[in-house]
């Protein structure tokens, strides 16, 4: 299962979060609890093939630069890395 396909985005309570779909057994990761904009990169990841992709769209979206938006994105996975998400 790919990483697109294993953490699934859910919104409860006004509040984003990624679930890992792949735990098993008593021990499970933490959902990672993501902020709007954190969410509508995720949805934008889900749907396209990498992460210059989003980047291009959302340079489009929001009037920034394509190298800006990929910056900002990149970002954005190393947080969710540090927070233990696997990719």
């Amino acid at each position: 299962m790919d990483e697109k396909k294993r953490y699934q985005l859910r919104k409860a309570a006004g509040l984003y979060w990624l679930i890992d779909m792949e735990q098993s057994g008593v021990v499970r990761q933490e959902q990672i609890m993501l902020n709007e904009s954190g969410a509508h990169i995720w949805e934008r990841y889900e749907h396209l093939q990498s992460m210059e992709a989003v980047a291009e769209e959302l340079s489009k979206e929001f009037g920034i630069s394509a190298e800006q938006g990929l910056a900002d994105i990149r970002q954005f996975f190393r947080q969710l890395e540090e927070q233990g998400l696997v990719l």
